[in-house]
């Protein structure tokens, strides 16, 4: 059986609805039947998780709803309107489960709250028998004090067996010059009505720079990519919205210290030097908060690890976290409102802006591609130099050292990348990826043990709730070092498909252009 149809139309502005009912009412018996009134508030996460999976998060009454952009539900719950959802928020659901599939860890927020008046009416024959049903919408969004009023909507339903009125309705409405949505334009006229643009945040860093670019134009457009996004995810950071405020924050400043770096050699040595210190100070200042984001974010997954005679111990743990956090977050508060961040951020701006600035003079007017090939060659080869030292038997510190190296190798692949073919590109990185995830979480659990092991030294009473978080510690980083010895011989083989000349003779390929592969051997 076919499914019933639904069609949209919009009106234009100025045009009034009663002119579509009075045309309509010449050709069938119209009846109103009943007036609806309701509020629906829209919620996606800040870097839009959900709309780029064609999802919508719907609250009004008393229910919550996941349906797609086509208008199909996939779940719906009993819950009440909120300032922000995390998935945990709604657990023992089929609701949280979709959810924390697609948001993880971040919080769902409003985007636009809109008021709807629908007023019903039914199309009759001169039997007296509904043809097709047909409702006028009026909506309006609130943003904060201001409310926006969006063009009006008529949706025409068809009626199973009177599929030719449902035609002749839908004819008369183009005829009188109403504009046909559909789902997706629907669903993007509410976002419309929102202080944002969907997307406008989020997906895979990348900034174009012309192939001709200079060196200091480059570096400024790349710069201010970030500085924006330390300013946009400022406030989330201040508000304590959610966790990966913070850390986007940290990534666009680790970002432009990578990149003071690298090009540390044709930047004004001066000015940058200051520079420097400042995003060094910044990127330490905003550390202990996300050092304890990542533990509590693991909790589940280190309760789950111990048995439950201990998992008591671990409670207590991660009260004084919390507890601990609350003072962190508020000096992180003073250091991200302090003039000292004021003016970091207003004289980087001023560097990268200012038509005098002296990124814009001597070497930096060179051309930015040859000095991203020479550096990008010269540290893979670095990278992979050091990475050739490491056996079994080398030291933890050796995999820390080699994955610094190997996140500022990406993070210079990942500053030019439009340089490049995107072919290429995204094989090599998809290559990089496997070996940084295993260093990165060989890393983790490293910090992860540190921190629990400096609890564990801390302790000094003798009561039977200290012996019992005493054993919960100790059984925990006994878990989590198994973890990493497991990690760490998986090194070895994660290493050697990313050393293969397959991978070399990409790079290779990569830097010198499409189709010409230098077929150097990797010295």
């Amino acid at each position: 059986m076919k499914p019933v149809r639904e069609h949209s139309f919009s009106f234009t502005r100025g045009m009034n609805p009663k002119t579509l009912i009075n045309h309509l009412a010449k050709k069938f018996i119209v009846e109103e039947c009943t007036n609806q009134s309701e509020q629906q508030i829209f919620y996606d996460t800040f870097d839009w998780r959900l709309h780029r999976e064609k999802l919508l998060f719907i609250s009004s009454a008393n229910s919550l709803k996941l349906q797609r952009f086509d208008g199909s539900e996939v779940v719906k719950a009993q819950g009440r309107k909120r300032s922000k959802y995390f998935w945990w928020d709604l657990r023992q659901s089929e609701l949280s489960e979709k959810l924390q599939g697609i948001i993880a860890m971040r919080a769902l927020c409003p985007i636009v709250s809109l008021s709807r008046t629908t007023h019903q009416f039914r199309l009759m024959n001169k039997d007296r028998k509904t043809v097709a049903r047909l409702a006028l919408g009026s909506e309006q969004a609130t943003l904060g004090n201001i409310v926006k009023s969006l063009p009006e909507t008529v949706y025409v339903q068809e009626i199973r067996g009177y599929e030719s009125s449902f035609a002749k309705v839908l004819k008369h409405c183009s005829k009188l010059g109403l504009i046909p949505l559909s789902r997706a334009q629907c669903v993007e006229r509410f976002f419309s009505a929102s202080e944002r643009t969907p997307r406008d945040y989020g997906g895979k860093f990348r900034v174009e720079l012309d192939n001709n670019i200079s060196i200091g134009r480059a570096v400024a457009k790349i710069c201010l990519n970030l500085v924006d996004d330390m300013e946009r995810n400022h406030g989330g950071v201040c508000s304590d919205i959610d966790s990966e405020f913070l850390h986007d924050f940290r990534i666009a400043v680790r970002r432009t210290r990578s990149l003071l770096s690298l090009l540390k050699k044709v930047l004004p040595p001066d000015t940058t030097a200051y520079f420097q210190t400042e995003f060094r100070w910044l990127g330490s200042v905003t550390g202990p908060v996300r050092d304890t984001d990542v533990c509590l974010l693991e909790k589940d997954d280190y309760l789950g690890l111990l048995p439950d005679a201990l998992q008591k111990g671990m409670n207590l743990f991660f009260d004084e976290l919390s507890a601990n956090r609350v003072h962190e977050l508020k000096l992180l508060r003073q250091h991200l409102t302090s003039q000292r961040y004021l003016n970091l951020l207003s004289k980087w701006r001023s560097f990268l802006s200012d038509p005098e600035s002296k990124l814009f003079r001597g070497i930096r007017t060179r051309k930015c591609r040859d000095l991203a090939d020479a550096l990008i060659l010269k540290r893979y080869k670095n990278f992979v130099k050091e990475g050739d030292k490491i056996y079994e038997f080398s030291p933890d510190t050796a995999l820390h050292q080699l994955r610094i190296k190997g996140k500022k190798l990406r993070y210079l692949l990942e500053f030019f990348k439009s340089f490049y073919d995107v072919t290429e590109m995204n094989r090599f990185l998809k290559y990089m990826k496997k070996l940084q995830d295993n260093l990165g979480d060989f890393n983790d659990l490293s910090v992860q043990q540190e921190i629990l092991s400096e609890k564990l030294d801390s302790l000094k009473a003798k009561n039977l709730q200290t012996i019992r978080f005493a054993s919960a510690l100790g059984g925990l980083i006994s878990v989590l070092a198994d973890k990493q010895k497991r990690i760490r011989e998986e090194f070895e083989s994660t290493y050697t498909q990313f050393s293969r000349d397959e991978v070399n003779e990409l790079i290779q390929a990569m830097v010198a252009g499409a189709g010409k592969s230098s077929g150097s051997e990797r010295k």
